[in-house]
């Protein structure tokens, strides 16, 4: 990494940063970040990612940090329902309600991944609804959505209204185990970045 060019690169962004401490990180990091653009360059021209920002390249490499449910909603395939179920409109109307981070909570419950592909053509398989034809012990005793995350699906049950819906999929979204059980750690250490260490 060419210390003088990186400097040309962010110009006024580095007016605040001390200069030996930069030059002393970036050479630290010389050998794996040269590591990573041969690597790179190995499938992408590198000469290419200058027409990107950073924030473009997050996005291209990492997916969107906001879960588009209208995006999700152009890949899903029903087993059980239709469109225009009532379950199925609850649902749309839950998922939309709800806060970024639930959302996040809610493709990590059902996918293992807390971010969307950035478009249609990018989703690998479609998001599958399919109907949980489980029994209800009684009036109340609904039970919990279920998914299947090698499979990117939800096992909705028939909830009869919008708040029993909301409630019972909030609940097994921040109550869940899943496979990758540190991934909220995780989230804290994204965004804290380097200045976490």
């Amino acid at each position: 990494i060419d210390i003088l060019a990186f400097k040309r690169m962010v110009g006024s962004e580095l007016s605040g940063i001390n200069t030996y401490v930069l030059e002393t990180t970036l050479s630290s990091q010389r050998r794996l970040l040269n590591s990573f653009a041969e690597g790179m360059s190995s499938v992408l021209p590198i000469e290419l990612l200058s027409i990107f920002s950073g924030e473009q390249l997050r996005d291209i490499f990492c997916g969107n940090a906001d879960i588009d449910v209208e995006l999700l909603r152009k890949v899903v395939e029903y087993d059980g329902y239709t469109e225009d179920d009532t379950v199925i409109t609850h649902f749309w109307d839950v998922l939309r309600e709800m806060t970024t981070s639930e959302r996040k909570l809610f493709l990590q419950f059902v996918w293992a991944r807390n971010r969307l592909p950035l478009k249609e053509s990018d989703f690998d398989a479609p998001f599958k609804i399919q109907k949980d034809n489980k029994t209800v012990g009684s009036e109340e005793d609904y039970p919990l959505p279920s998914a299947s995350t090698c499979f990117f699906s939800l096992s909705l049950p028939e909830y009869p209204d919008k708040e029993v819906l909301k409630q019972k999929l909030i609940f097994a979204i921040e109550n869940v185990t899943t496979m990758e059980s540190d991934y909220v750690t995780n989230d804290v250490e994204i965004s804290e970045g380097w200045r976490g260490l």
